[in-house]
């Protein structure tokens, strides 16, 4: 008996490896990281105006839509931490750049407050049942701040992976 993908019943392929989910076209840490971060900067933009005009008409399926819209960046900004911090980048970039990790250690820490407070605004549009409501704004305003930061951290990431890329092709010669 075979299965959908055509292997013998209870036998499976090897499974994918991370990058290779991730970015299956990626052919190195920095390809992966670099297309990561591109990727983020859509979904960021996206966020910049998901929140500017909000349906009066159906506001609880556009609550529903934004509520699963912020918890996705949520998900995409946690796998791109990973990536960052557990798949082995900011690692090599400490070891190819020393004088570098005060730095990646404070992104780092950034990562938690942008999960927290990300998180926060969640919570909060959670409990807001009306479009008129006060706290629609804050929220709004919020992720206007949030994005912002996110932009910042992300040029100062940029900054570290040039500063770091380039320490590594100076140790060449």
């Amino acid at each position: 008996m075979e299965s959908r993908e055509g292997h013998p019943a209870g036998v499976f392929p090897p499974r994918p490896t991370a990058r290779e989910v991730v970015m299956p076209n990626a052919h190195s840490m920095n390809e992966l990281v670099e297309n990561d971060h591109k990727a983020l900067l859509k979904a960021l933009s996206d966020l910049e105006t998901t929140f500017e005009h909000p349906d009066t008409e159906m506001f609880g399926e556009w609550k529903l839509e934004r509520l699963w819209q912020l918890r996705d960046f949520l998900n995409q900004l946690q796998k791109h931490f990973d990536l960052e911090e557990t798949g082995g980048f900011n690692e090599r970039m400490s070891r190819t750049a020393p004088h570098l990790v005060a730095q990646i250690e404070h992104l780092e820490e950034d990562h938690l407050k942008i999960t927290s407070d990300l998180t926060h605004i969640i919570d909060v549009m959670k409990g807001i049942y009306q479009p008129d409501s006060p706290k629609l704004e804050r929220v709004h305003s919020r992720v206007q701040d949030l994005v912002q930061f996110i932009r910042v951290h992300e040029a100062a990431e940029t900054d570290i992976i040039q500063e770091a890329f380039y320490q590594e092709l100076g140790a060449g010669d």
